[in-house]
């Protein structure tokens, strides 16, 4: 497996130097590096979503899919203020063994070992088609994603690898999330007589009380652990002498096995009618996605952490990762069975000085090829 070190170097920084940043959201600079580095090489590619904001489908074998998909997505969260910085953030800098910038790990240094990946599975002469799929709009919500699910374009695929950074551990599952906005609607009156209005902050702070009080029912889980409730932001009044006649706050929850976004969402509505709040609040739904967890039995998690184990000398512990991916949508829209696998640590993502070990990405793109190979060898036997 002749893994060209210098390749991957070259294409994550010329990935980082290509500004991603979302919001506002712009891929196009980045798809276009990405995609002009695959034809170059040999490799084709189709274009799913708007020219500002596509999503690139990457094959072996012309538009053939195998079994096995490799995926991670294009865009960033914002570098922030750049005296935060000691590099710059879109240069892809080199200091000793690290390479530095936004996206290093997050992900356009994971993005270039998939390139890689394919490349050298190419040049191999494989039987089997492996497939690479670049997302937009992971970061706000992974709408690229179910762009590329609604296509229709991945229809077969039955095992994906999200290069997600965890260390180059195996994680075998995601928490999902449910966000969602609390409105209180009261009465305004002056402050010097507050018996003459309804005091809109008081009703959200009694809703809030109902809500997060206590927790919702779910299934004990060893890998995903348990749910969590976090109330992210508050805004209400106009000023401190007006009673205020509207107060909204937004409550982040993190689910897990047992739980969907709809049940959950009930459950808060049913808590609001049961405290008699139901004429001045509401529960609004922002955005969500499930809960997605492989049985560690599956086919992709023993033949990823036999690459692991193979490459690095260590044994994995699967367990679940607390952020979400696009396995949330792969997984339960299209069936595609996950792992999540990639360098770097999440310690670093969204992070001013992000960087990524360049001796990671080697060997990332060493297991990537294993698991591959191996999976490409039980698609001709037909033997899981």
């Amino acid at each position: 497996m002749r893994v060209d070190t210098q390749r991957i170097l070259q294409l994550a920084r010329e990935l980082i130097a290509a500004n991603s940043e979302n919001p506002p959201g712009r891929e196009a600079e980045a798809a276009r590096v990405l995609r002009e580095h695959m034809e170059a090489h040999g490799i084709s590619c189709r274009t799913i979503g708007s020219a500002d904001r596509p999503n690139l489908v990457f094959s072996t074998h012309e538009e053939e899919l195998g079994p096995l998909l490799f995926h991670g997505h294009l865009d960033t969260v914002p570098a922030g203020p750049e005296e935060q910085w000691n590099v710059d953030p879109f240069k892809g800098e080199v200091v000793g063994d690290r390479l530095y910038g936004r996206g290093a790990c997050d992900m356009k240094g994971p993005l270039a070992c998939l390139a890689e990946t394919l490349l050298v599975y190419a040049q191999e002469r494989n039987p089997i088609p492996l497939a690479l799929l670049a997302t937009a709009d992971e970061e706000s919500g992974c709408s690229g994603a179910e762009e590329v699910a609604q296509s229709g374009v991945l229809s077969g695929v039955r095992y994906g690898v999200c290069a997600e950074p965890t260390g180059l551990n195996v994680l075998v599952g995601e928490k999902g999330m449910l966000w969602t906005r609390i409105v209180a609607t009261g009465k305004a009156a002056h402050a010097s007589r507050p018996e003459e209005g309804v005091n809109a902050i008081e009703l959200c702070i009694r809703a809030l009380d109902v809500l997060t009080r206590q927790g919702y029912s779910y299934e004990p889980n060893e890998l995903m652990g348990r749910p969590t409730i976090s109330v992210g932001r508050i805004r209400g009044g106009i000023k401190i002498n007006v009673v205020p006649d509207r107060c909204e706050a937004e409550i982040d929850m993190r689910l897990v096995a047992g739980q969907s976004t709809d049940s959950v969402l009930a459950e808060m509505r049913s808590r609001i009618v049961d405290a008699g709040l139901s004429d001045s609040v509401s529960v609004e739904y922002i955005h969500g996605k499930p809960a997605v967890i492989t049985p560690c039995e599956s086919p992709i998690v023993r033949v990823a952490c036999d690459a692991v184990e193979a490459v690095t000398g260590r044994r994995p512990e699967p367990h679940a990762a607390p952020y979400g991916t696009d396995c949330s949508v792969l997984q339960p829209r299209l069936g595609i069975i996950n792992v999540i696998c990639g360098p770097g640590s999440i310690e670093q993502a969204h992070q001013p000085n992000e960087f990524i070990r360049i001796e990671s990405l080697t060997r990332a793109t060493q297991i990537y090829l294993r698991i591959a190979s191996r999976i490409g060898e039980l698609a001709r036997t037909g033997i899981e």
